[in-house]
């Protein structure tokens, strides 16, 4: 679609939150999104743009154009496919494309269909982890990994909303992450080169195989801890057969909720 020292602390979070609202899936025409997947619950360098650019938009629909983002041409045609899916009308399908965000997330995210339209229609603007438009009512934000599969799964808030991650993001990086151990990833582009899970400088950074010879797990808890982080427990079954409860504390980062640190 699409981490992203450790950033468990508020100093970081909130600039990471600040930096995507305001400093800001499967189909054959998608190399990062494939139609394969999702279970329940590249990037490119910023370009400035420059006075004289000349503000156009991209014909989605006969009816629909997406704004250009002033020296980042890549984002309007990447957000293109995901609008044309959106027009369509196919919630299950947008869904399963739209991998990288959690399921129930991205129905209600992608529920008011007029507004995401509304939004894209204006001009983008090119922010320091993602291609931002903004709209009467909502702002619609894709991030860099996003965009750099060809087929951008954007996330929509209400204006002026400070944090549009919640818990089930949290879980769901989780549940990506151990997926890719028992050997069935979400998607099958769903890897760590490409869509980052874990927050760089963290214990799984500096140890990445830790959790070599994990073949099961189970049901997800989560806890708030902060302001942002969120604690996720859940029972992992090793190769031995031995099932024991695992913590996993998340953060957010440029690319969303990362794992921090695990017990």
């Amino acid at each position: 679609m699409s981490t992203r020292g450790a950033l468990g602390s508020f100093g970081l979070a909130a600039v990471a939150l600040a930096a995507l609202l305001t400093g800001c899936g499967g189909s054959d025409e998608h190399s990062g999104h494939s139609s394969q997947t999702s279970q329940s619950i590249a990037a490119l360098p910023q370009q400035n743009s420059s006075a004289s650019a000349v503000q156009s938009s991209v014909a989605a629909d006969p009816e629909v154009t997406i704004g250009e983002v002033p020296g980042y041409q890549a984002a309007a045609r990447a957000l293109r496919p995901f609008i044309r899916n959106l027009l369509a009308g196919d919630m299950d399908q947008l869904v399963r494309k739209c991998w990288t965000i959690e399921p129930q997330n991205a129905r209600n995210m992608y529920a008011d269909r007029d507004g995401i339209l509304a939004a894209v229609a204006q001009p983008g603007v090119d922010g320091q982890f993602a291609a931002i438009w903004t709209g009467p009512a909502l702002t619609v934000s894709a991030k860099r990994s996003e965009i750099g599969s060809g087929y951008a799964c954007p996330r929509v808030a209400a204006n002026g909303t400070v944090n549009t991650f919640n818990e089930a993001d949290a879980r769901y990086t989780v549940q990506r992450y151990l997926s890719r151990w028992v050997g069935k990833p979400v998607d099958v582009n769903d890897i760590e080169g490409k869509y980052p899970l874990v927050c760089p400088g963290s214990v799984l950074s500096n140890n990445p195989g830790r959790l070599t010879g994990t073949t099961g797990f189970g049901e997800f808890s989560t806890q708030p801890t902060g302001i942002s982080d969120v604690d996720v427990t859940v029972p992992v079954t090793n190769s031995s057969g031995v099932t024991q409860p695992m913590l996993f504390k998340t953060a957010i980062g440029p690319e969303g909720y990362c794992i921090n640190d695990l017990s």
